[in-house]
């Protein structure tokens, strides 16, 4: 609801970008702490964090490009905007993987062992990321008069110009029609997921359990909320939208993957 935090003449600080800041340096930190623990290096997550943000920022947001380009085509320059919002993390987290395993096996680290350690952090960090997601007005959902928050027209957030350009709102109102406030709704999953895996993994199990049980609950709270999201209509495939058929095929290969791994404790 607060698009800019601070803006100092030419200078404006983002809320959006504030809060992805601050879910990095908060996630690398808790991944270093669980990294020692592991007798890794601390320095090796650091580097490890900062390839992972890179890539999952460009991957990010070349899928988002990608789904919305009837616009883009139209505003080319809008596509390097990445601090005013627009990224899908299903493709950061493809990106992010790939990098990460590149990374890892170039300093001959175990790829499951990281992917552990990390799995709590990332939970956390996007718990944080989502509270950016509602300060900017982005990646809300559908119009509810009963269970909606309104943005106010100040700053002009994606939601209320969605809605102008849809016609359901006078560019002079005052704020948008009330929508479901998904982000939120993302964000509390999320530190549910933290808090479920940070319990779980107190008892021995195999090798990339944390990882896939991440994937896994991550996959199931996204495909729900998904069906309250918002999207224009070039985002949906059939019945479902991309993320949400990105969900189910994660979803299947966790528990996959899961299984299997309980098999092999057992």
């Amino acid at each position: 609801m607060h698009r800019y935090l601070l803006q100092i003449g030419p200078v404006t600080i983002y809320s959006y970008g504030a809060m992805l800041a601050l879910a990095f340096i908060t996630a690398t930190y808790l991944a270093v702490k669980r990294a020692k623990r592991e007798g890794i290096e601390g320095t090796k997550i650091v580097d490890l964090s900062l390839y992972i943000l890179l890539s999952s920022i460009l991957g990010a947001r070349i899928l988002f490009v990608a789904l919305s380009w009837d616009y883009y085509k139209e505003h080319l320059a809008d596509i390097f905007k990445v601090w005013e919002g627009g990224l899908v993390f299903y493709g950061g987290l493809i990106s992010a993987f790939f990098t990460a395993v590149w990374f890892l096996k170039k300093n001959r680290l175990s790829i499951w062992k990281v992917g552990d350690i990390l799995s709590v952090p990332l939970a956390l960090g996007i718990a944080i990321g989502r509270i950016g997601c509602f300060l900017n007005g982005c990646c809300y959902g559908e119009i509810s008069f009963a269970y909606g928050i309104s943005f106010p027209a100040k700053d002009n957030p994606p939601v209320f110009s969605q809605q102008v350009w849809d016609s359901l709102i006078s560019p002079r109102a005052v704020c948008s029609l009330p929508v479901i406030p998904t982000q939120l709704y993302e964000s509390a999953a999320y530190l549910l997921i933290f808090f479920l895996i940070l319990l779980l993994e107190r008892r021995k199990h195999f090798a990339g359990f944390s990882f896939w049980m991440f994937i896994l609950l991550y996959s199931f709270f996204r495909f729900i909320i998904e069906g309250f999201r918002y999207y224009d209509a070039n985002f949906v495939f059939g019945a479902f939208t991309a993320s949400q058929l990105i969900s189910v095929i994660l979803f299947i290969i966790a528990l996959t993957a899961l299984m299997l791994g309980a098999r092999k404790v057992h």
